[in-house]
């Protein structure tokens, strides 16, 4: 178990565990919210708290191989307004250990500070969107900002350059083409102290919690109510294992419908506002949700970034070109058009057979290849088997499995495009 106690003011004197202040060592997203709004709350400054302090320890804490990589993780956090949140505890534990498959140990303890007035502002039209510069945040941003109403990005940013670049300059061509939008960009990051290495766990999965903790924070400052989530396509959302060795803690759920239902749960309990979390996208595949980009805004998908490595990447590419997203971004744009992406590797037109067992580009290709083959050639019921997970009350099961099999058929449609690699999903 790995124990994390976070702190404010003078250094505590406890016996075991990791210190980080907050603020200090944990960049908490204290200055992002004033500059986007002016003096905060001692309720925001505790979500920020709790939130910055989770991505802090996720990140922190390397998982191991196989077996050892679900970690435990107890925090210790420190909050103004300790009667009104404690209570809601179980439900963020509920929802890391959906989120990350970890096991969690959340502790809030009292610090100095003044209750805040839980009481939220007053009701104004718009929606507040989670704009990530990926390519379903970026459709979702042009679908959402042609109305009346303007749509409230939010972005957070840890030092990765890659990703500010991309949401700043993504959000300027958005405007240039006369979407109605305002952005508000978060910095959340850490510090590397002593034996504490602040970027050494890349899964990243409590990300998400993060994310929507500054969105609620955002819509309840414009009185909003509605949060479109991350806007992630059905794949990458309900994100069924790809195959049996990525099952449990192997499978990241950082945008699943459960996920969704337990921090709606949690955000409505702290701001007593009856925020509605929702994914516009959870039933389309990644060809399905660019469409509004193809066809209003092309020229903004090369600036878009969907990489899970992006901050990792060669010199002169923006994309690995070997991990599964980047493999369901490439299926869904040239399912339209030729894709002017810089990718790192062309694993699709590598002869398969050549690639090595080790090579992550070919192991990424087969599982999606399995998937592919399942959802074309298995029935229903034994796509219920295989997958159990489908039986969750959030997820619309036939519809999902609907759209798994559009998928798997742009799968087909844009390998066999490519001999090299064709042969995967014989």
């Amino acid at each position: 178990m790995a124990t994390f106690h976070f702190y404010r003011g003078a250094t505590p004197q406890v016996p075991l565990g990791t210190l980080l202040k907050l603020d200090g060592d944990v960049i908490t997203g204290r200055k992002s919210v004033e500059e986007n709004f002016g003096e905060i709350s001692s309720l925001e400054l505790d979500l920020l708290s709790i939130a910055s302090s989770i991505f802090a320890a996720d990140r922190g804490q390397q998982r191991g191989e196989r077996e050892r990589f679900a970690r435990t993780l107890e925090l210790h956090i420190p909050i103004v307004n300790t009667g009104h949140l404690i209570g809601l505890v179980p439900i963020i534990e509920k929802t890391l250990r959906r989120l990350s498959n970890d096991t969690w140990r959340i502790n809030l303890y009292q610090c100095p500070g003044t209750i805040s007035d839980s009481k939220g502002t007053k009701h104004a039209a718009g929606k507040v969107l989670l704009f990530s510069g990926g390519l379903d945040s970026l459709a979702a941003a042009v679908e959402f900002s042609r109305g009346a109403d303007s749509l409230a990005l939010v972005s957070h940013h840890t030092m990765n350059r890659q990703t500010t670049t991309a949401q700043s300059t993504l959000y300027q061509m958005l405007l240039k083409k006369g979407c109605n939008l305002t952005h508000h960009s978060f910095f959340v990051s850490a510090r590397d102290k002593d034996s504490f290495e602040h970027a050494i766990e890349n899964s990243q999965r409590t990300r998400s919690f993060l994310f929507l903790t500054l969105a609620a924070i955002t819509a309840n400052r414009l009185g909003r109510r509605e949060i479109v989530v991350i806007a992630e396509n059905g794949q990458m959302a309900i994100h069924l294992p790809l195959s049996s060795a990525r099952i449990a803690a192997f499978s990241t759920h950082t945008a699943h419908p459960d996920v969704l239902a337990e921090m709606q749960r949690y955000l409505r309990g702290a701001f007593g506002i009856d925020f509605v979390i929702q994914n516009p996208y959870v039933l389309k595949t990644k060809k399905e949700v660019i469409e509004p980009i193809v066809k209003n805004a092309p020229e903004t998908i090369p600036h878009s970034n969907s990489c899970w490595k992006n901050s990792r990447i060669k010199k002169g590419a923006t994309h690995c070109g070997e991990c599964i997203p980047c493999f369901i971004r490439r299926i869904a744009i040239e399912s339209y058009q030729p894709d002017k992406t810089a990718y790192g590797r062309d694993v699709f037109k590598m002869k398969f057979g050549s690639l090595q067992p080790a090579d992550e580009g070919r192991r990424n290709l087969a599982d999606l290849a399995e998937l592919t083959l399942k959802f074309e050639k298995m029935s229903n019921t034994e796509l219920y088997d295989e997958w159990p997970e489908l039986y969750s009350e959030n997820i619309d099961a036939p519809a999902t499995i609907e759209m798994y099999r559009r998928a798997a058929a742009e799968t087909r449609a844009v390998l066999s495009k490519y001999p090299a690699s064709a042969e995967v999903l014989t």
